[in-house]
């Protein structure tokens, strides 16, 4: 440094350089990012439910391939936890390094403390000196006298952390009512069959807790009118695209309206947010010999059946029905139909005389059989099979949860503080002066900023003559 300049700046130990980094906001907002990364794919993957929900949703092997990269319980992953001891040492630590800065250099200490940079002011009139250079940097003079100079330039740290902090305050409220009064279950639809939805429910922590009346007689009345199935073909392969459940709804008060849920497209009314979480399937298999139907059973996707002229076990998948999008082409109905596997029978299981011939038992193993369809009838040993009356019905689920406006409003006011008290840079300047002798604590916030090109600035143009001053000023 030049004009007499002199700094003390410490290289800390290993230690302190790791517990400064933890102390760091700039972790605070990757872990937090992250955090918020996980929370969003969490809300995109239902979480915490049976393996048979989410397989009669995807199938199988879409729900094999989420659960082995964690996707369907993140909040209870390793991951999860790490991010939160992170968080946790974090704030501790910039709690500690926040309270030990404030040692020392507050508006009624006069004397500087021993970590201050000093430096010598040339020129005479100091304290002026020092005052028009803050101002010529738009800095704001909160206090000066008895040489003793503070100023401020950027937002106000402690409002900024005091906007987030009651947001976080706000966001507890939001839990605590969330946890009183919310309750959530589910129903299936069937087209045509209204079913009684409550609107209230006995069963909440304000129930368990206060033994508070509730009115469980309110209801609200929905009907399937029709669900939409619909599909992609790529590379021969059939790839769901969505699903839809167009409903009527009677509310309290008598009115019917019309909506769609759709997933990821929630319905929300009568303080319920309904979801798409998946469907069921039904259909009849018909055994056909000679073009003699000589039996038939009721089938579910995804449910083993068995036929009694015909050994083994039957496993059928996702009935795939609905619309058909393809690229290039116009839309267009699907022939009902869904992949059929079959398991060959064990000696024990009896009479094997109907069954397919011993080519096609695989060692034991499930073989593919085909597609059972409305259409074709499926080969089988002896006999063909053919599906009839393929049937779907909606499974919804719904949440009552009133804290949640609370927790939309908390979490935009938190992020929006913590984004303008990390990014947004914010300097305060604690400036003494002995006679042409100045001693300089410089505090600064914001990872956009240059503190310590900024603070050499600001001493170079206090320590300067009248000249440099002048230059600046223009």
């Amino acid at each position: 440094m030049t004009n007499g300049q002199t700094t003390s700046r410490e290289h800390p130990g290993i230690f302190k350089r790791i517990f400064l980094e933890f102390a760091r906001i700039r972790l605070a907002v990757w872990i937090l990012i992250a955090m918020f990364i996980v929370m969003i794919v969490g809300s995109i993957f239902p979480q915490g439910y049976d393996a048979e929900m989410y397989v009669s949703s995807w199938g199988e092997e879409t729900y094999e391939s989420y659960a082995r990269w964690g996707l369907l319980n993140l909040f209870h992953s390793p991951l999860f936890y790490v991010l939160g001891a992170l968080l946790l040492v974090n704030l501790v630590a910039c709690s500690v390094v926040r309270w030990a800065g404030r040692r020392g250099t507050g508006p009624g200490v006069t004397v500087p403390p021993e970590h201050a940079r000093t430096f010598t002011i040339h020129g005479g009139d100091s304290e002026k000196r020092a005052l028009r250079a803050l101002k010529l940097r738009g800095y704001r003079v909160m206090a000066a006298g008895n040489g003793l100079v503070t100023a401020r330039k950027g937002p106000w740290p402690e409002g900024v952390s005091l906007l987030y902090h009651l947001a976080l305050a706000l966001a507890i409220v939001g839990f605590v009512i969330s946890a009183l009064f919310s309750f959530e279950g589910s129903l299936t639809l069937y087209p045509g069959e209204p079913v009684d939805v409550p609107t209230t429910s006995a069963e909440t922590g304000a129930v368990r807790l206060f033994g508070a009346s509730v009115d469980t007689t309110r209801h609200i009345t929905m009907t399937l009118n029709e669900f939409i199935t619909e599909w992609e073909l790529h590379h021969e392969k059939f790839y769901p695209k969505d699903w839809k459940s167009d409903v009527t709804v009677v509310d309290e008060d008598g009115e019917r309206h019309d909506f769609l849920i759709e997933v990821n497209v929630p319905l929300r009314v009568a303080g319920l947010t309904f979801y798409q979480m998946a469907y069921e399937q039904t259909f009849n298999v018909v055994v056909l010999v000679d073009s003699v139907e000589v039996e038939w059973v009721e089938a579910q996707a995804y449910a083993p059946f068995t036929l009694e002229t015909v050994g083994g076990t039957f496993f059928p998948s996702t009935l795939r029905v609905g619309t058909l999008f393809q690229r290039g082409t116009e839309p267009r109905p699907i022939i009902p139909h869904i992949p059929l596997k079959w398991q060959a029978p064990r000696a024990a299981d009896g009479d094997t005389t109907n069954v397919p011939p011993p080519s096609m038992h695989g060692g034991g193993d499930r073989v593919e059989l085909g597609d059972l369809s409305v259409e074709e009838p499926l080969p089988v040993g002896d006999v063909r099979l053919i599906m009839e009356s393929p049937y779907e019905g909606s499974i919804l689920t719904y949440r009552h949860d009133p804290g949640v406006p609370l927790l939309y409003i908390a979490i935009t006011a938190f992020l929006a503080g913590l984004a303008v008290r990390t990014y947004w840079p914010s300097y305060r300047v604690s400036l003494w002066i002995d006679g042409d002798r100045g001693s300089l604590v410089f505090r600064a916030t914001g990872i956009l900023g240059e503190p310590e090109d900024i603070e050499d600035a600001l001493v170079q143009e206090i320590s300067a003559g009248p000249t440099s001053a002048s230059r600046a000023a223009r």
